[in-house]
């Protein structure tokens, strides 16, 4: 009669050794209700955004100042932390028109307002996985694309064109459960800039605008910071 009461007294042991390890696991990491972790779907969202264009300083003078820019961007998540999208942009600013034949201290015919546009799409992926972190996001994002100012060549000969554009930058989103959600992008546009013959032709002191004959173009970053509205799509 004592074999039962010894068998019942070795499983309650036995099963008392193997809980023993869940209160000290309990205590790693945070609650469900208390993680700032939460999982999010990356569906389709529309964003628009405003904000400050940057261009690089070209080695001629020729490239646009700073200025205003504002964006529309469309993403769409194709599975875990990762989205694909589309954007356009247009930045507004001022630029020099040089004539080549002055002297260098004449050689600025003008200031002429421009508008860059720039159509890019790439790849979005973000660094909190498929979660929010205290409903944020940062991300990190790659794409490649076109720019255009839609002019012809100027005065001094200098055309901007339409330019092949690497991009690159991160962005970070707030998404509330309620309420406006919104996003914060730091965006480098890569282009390159292309120079006539004109400009190394000597001008009324002997100088030109540009001497090496070898570097006829030039890359140059242009830093875009914008902020903006989310606008979930198809919920």
């Amino acid at each position: 009669m004592t074999f039962p009461l010894l068998h019942r007294r070795a499983r309650r042991r036995a099963l008392a050794l193997l809980l023993l390890p869940l209160p000290a696991a309990a205590q790693v990491g945070h609650r469900p209700e208390r993680s700032p972790y939460e999982d999010v779907r990356f569906g389709q969202t529309l964003t628009v955004l405003a904000g400050w264009l940057m261009p690089g300083r070209d080695i001629a003078g020729v490239a646009p100042r700073a200025g205003t820019l504002g964006e529309v961007r469309y993403d769409i998540g194709v599975g875990g932390p990762a989205s694909l999208f589309v954007r356009y942009g247009m930045g507004r600013g001022e630029r020099d028109v040089l004539l080549p034949e002055r002297s260098r201290a004449a050689r600025v015919y003008e200031v002429r307002p421009v508008s860059t546009h720039a159509v890019d799409g790439g790849l979005d992926l973000a660094l909190t996985g498929s979660k929010t972190w205290h409903r944020m996001v940062p991300s990190l994002f790659a794409g490649a694309g076109i720019a255009s100012d839609f002019a012809k060549a100027d005065t001094g000969g200098y055309r901007f064109g339409s330019k092949f554009a690497i991009t690159w930058g991160g962005s970070l989103r707030f998404l509330p459960r309620r309420g406006i959600q919104l996003r914060a992008d730091l965006t480098n546009r890569f282009w390159q800039y292309d120079y006539p013959d004109r400009f190394f032709v000597k001008g009324a002191d002997t100088t030109s605008i540009l001497t090496d004959t070898r570097r006829r173009s030039a890359w140059r970053s242009n830093w875009g910071a914008t902020a903006g509205v989310i606008l979930p799509l198809f919920r």
